[in-house]
């Protein structure tokens, strides 16, 4: 049997394991044979095998799992309250993810309602898929999804993710860039501290030194005491110097939503769904 051959078996036998499987979920402990599962059958076998090969390549380089699956529609495997949780479920019964942490990221799809997911598992995954990082991964292939193109789509993902893991391993993940974030360097905001309220101070001293008139000294105090004696009909409070508390304010819709790192749940999964 040829080579070609043996990949059109397994990628046959794939479809009927997963079709026969899948609904009720396999009992703990099972795992999935391949990085890319198409269940809906939107590749041919020539895409499948080139995906295949390029996540696997990818998976076993950096230790961390690389994981595509394509369902027709979620809701004939179980009852769950949501995608997001099925995806987490789905994850889990399949014990996906590489080492003793389980790193991995996965984009399951069901395409029936364009629902996705892409999630990540495990400190060296969290560390590499930050959320600002899966929301540029997402730009990558959501684009291409709304086409239904769907392999270059796929192929978007898997490259990205090899971007995303060789970044991290070199020390920088991508992640919201400081700037972005409201902060700076620590030299910076030391000197914005002690040197904002020093020139304050000195403008109001300067100020205050402005609006004071020179008068002639007086050599007895009653000469200071307007006749008929101090009438204080007028009375006020001034205050010279005041104290302001700020919050700010992050606007959700712009990319200062993403204050940098990576948000786990108590599950400990990081990532979200949506819509494709």
């Amino acid at each position: 049997m040829t080579k070609k051959s043996l990949f059109a078996f397994a990628f046959v036998l794939l479809q009927i394991l997963l079709l026969v499987l899948t609904p009720a979920f396999a009992e703990n402990g099972s795992t999935l044979q391949y990085y890319v599962s198409d269940v809906a059958g939107v590749l041919n076998e020539s895409e499948w095998q080139e995906l295949e090969a390029a996540a696997e390549e990818i998976s076993e380089q950096f230790q961390c799992g690389v994981y595509l699956v394509t369902l027709n529609d979620y809701t004939e495997y179980g009852s769950y309250s949501s995608f997001w949780d099925f995806s987490e479920a789905f994850y889990s019964r399949y014990q996906m993810g590489m080492g003793d942490e389980r790193n991995g990221i996965l984009l399951i799809m069901s395409m029936e309602d364009r629902d996705y997911s892409l999630l990540a598992y495990g400190a060296d995954a969290h560390r590499a898929f930050t959320d600002y990082g899966k929301s540029v991964l997402e730009n990558g292939f959501l684009d291409d999804f709304r086409r239904n193109d769907w392999y270059n789509g796929f192929k978007d993902y898997i490259s990205g993710c090899g971007e995303f893991l060789n970044r991290a391993a070199a020390g920088e993940p991508i992640d919201v860039p400081y700037e972005s974030r409201g902060e700076m360097p620590a030299g910076a905001s030391t000197a914005i501290v002690i040197g904002c309220p020093a020139l304050l101070a000195l403008g109001t001293c300067e100020s205050m030194r402005r609006r004071m008139k020179p008068v002639k000294k007086q050599s007895r105090a009653d000469e200071y005491i307007v006749p008929g004696g101090i009438n204080l009909s007028i009375k006020r409070d001034v205050f010279i110097n005041r104290t302001v508390t700020r919050t700010v304010i992050h606007d959700d819709n712009r990319d200062s939503h993403f204050s940098g790192g990576t948000s786990v749940n108590s599950h400990g999964f990081s990532g979200h769904s949506g819509k494709f």
